[in-house]
């Protein structure tokens, strides 16, 4: 028989090789040539190449440069935004100048396939949800088709979202929109007064995606608008191999140890029985 503490020792070890782990795309971090539309990333050392992969899609011939020196085509990464943190912090900007409240461009982030679980725990924010009727801008900027994918891709799931002061929320579910309503600074005092949360929770999903584009509540051809997505944070199980690797392990280490108390059980009783001779 095994011993107990053997078995509690491949026990203690399948559950370390199982539980999940927390994984962050920082961008502080991490390069995005500026103007590409794709790239990807690898965050996680546990698995081989890249494990993360952020694409942007849609009408993105009206993706603009920062309106902040060194003005950088977007997508870029940038400091131009604060968010309500202590200081300025690098998120991936995206500045539009829409012709109309149709056009919008769409990101997609998808996880790699060496996750057989998906991941879970996928939370991210977006700074400057905001409205601007002034000084000749013009746009309120909306985020809509929000969404993630289950992992056999059969489902759409929806994420919980939390808003702050100058900006709304609408509909439920898939349906929920997030909507501009009061002009918000970059950085400084009162930066994070437009910043919109998204999580998608103990979800096991394989990508999610949301659309950004401008309100109805501007003119029929929007100004200047942008937003910067910060940090994209996930948690993943180890993959199946490993798992079963340790297993494996765990038990030919518990068949050598029982494998050697035997034989020590043998010699013992031999030894007992010469002795009676």
């Amino acid at each position: 028989m095994f011993k107990l503490t053997t078995i509690v020792a491949c026990l203690a070890l399948f559950s370390l090789c199982h539980s999940a782990q927390a994984l962050v795309l920082d961008w502080s971090t991490n390069t995005w040539t500026p103007g590409t539309l794709s790239n990807s990333y690898d965050v996680d050392a546990g698995i081989p190449g890249n494990d993360i992969t952020v694409t942007v899609s849609g009408n993105t011939a009206q993706l603009q440069p920062e309106i902040a020196s060194p003005y950088p085509p977007t997508p870029a990464i940038t400091t131009n935004f604060q968010g309500g943190l202590a200081s300025p912090v690098s998120t991936l900007n995206l500045a539009l100048d829409l012709t109309n409240q149709i056009e919008a461009v769409s990101v997609t982030v998808n996880f790699s396939n060496l996750y057989p679980q998906g991941v879970n725990n996928v939370s991210f924010q977006l700074f400057d949800v905001d409205f601007a009727n002034s000084g000749g801008s013009n746009f309120q900027d909306q985020i809509r088709g929000i969404s993630a994918l289950s992992i056999d891709g059969t489902t759409q799931i929806a994420p919980t979202i939390t808003i702050s002061p100058n900006n709304s929320l609408t509909g439920s579910g898939l349906s929920q929109v997030v909507t501009g309503s009061a002009s918000t600074v970059d950085t400084g005092a009162g930066s994070g007064g437009a910043n919109v949360t998204i999580d998608f929770g103990s979800s096991w999903i394989q990508s999610f995606t949301f659309t950004y584009g401008s309100g109805s509540g501007t003119v029929a051809d929007p100004t200047y608008e942008h937003i910067g997505i910060y940090n994209i944070n996930f948690s993943t199980v180890p993959e199946a191999d490993t798992t079963w690797a340790t297993i494996l392990i765990c038990v030919s280490a518990a068949g050598i140890m029982s494998l050697q108390r035997a034989k020590k059980i043998r010699r013992l009783s031999s030894f007992a029985q010469s002795e009676e001779k």
